[in-house]
């Protein structure tokens, strides 16, 4: 399974109301309140046919005048952990935040796993508990510093 590539889309209205009321069906499933699926925000799915497998959103938040870009959860059903699929869900949907501009993205991880899947993506620890201990760790990614690389 590690090989085959899954669609990854915008989440469709009626996808976000059946993610909201079946995220205990993902790992790691923090709850999910009705604010982060919000239509602004947006929201990727990656499907098997027409099963979700997996979920990613974004929550933009303003603070001191900038508008913020923050992962909100990315998830997958359980039984496709582990399997590199993690990777295809991020690496699709950070092509938007490159296209809107963001200069950067946060995210928060809580699990020893979950740490060192952000820092293979270029993400830095910049707060909370070291990363082999279980706990809130706060990441940053520098998309801009991305962005110039590739000129």
């Amino acid at each position: 399974m590690s090989k085959k590539e899954f669609l990854v889309r915008k989440a469709k209205s009626s996808e976000l109301d059946w993610l909201f009321k079946n995220q205990d069906l993902f790992s790691e499933a923090y709850q999910i309140s009705d604010g982060p699926l919000r239509k602004e925000w947006p929201c990727f799915v990656m499907v098997d046919g027409k099963n979700i497998i997996g979920y990613r959103y974004f929550e933009f938040h303003e603070q001191g005048g900038e508008v913020h870009a923050w992962v909100g959860k990315t998830c997958l059903k359980e039984g496709y952990t582990g399997k590199g699929l993690g990777n295809q869900l991020v690496g699709h949907s950070n092509r938007l935040l490159h296209s809107m501009k963001f200069d950067e993205l946060h995210t928060h991880a809580h699990n020893p796993r979950a740490k060192k899947f952000w820092l293979r993506f270029g993400y830095k620890k910049v707060g909370g508990v070291p990363i082999d201990v279980k706990g809130n760790t706060k990441f940053r990614l520098d998309l801009k510093q991305q962005r110039e690389r590739r000129k």
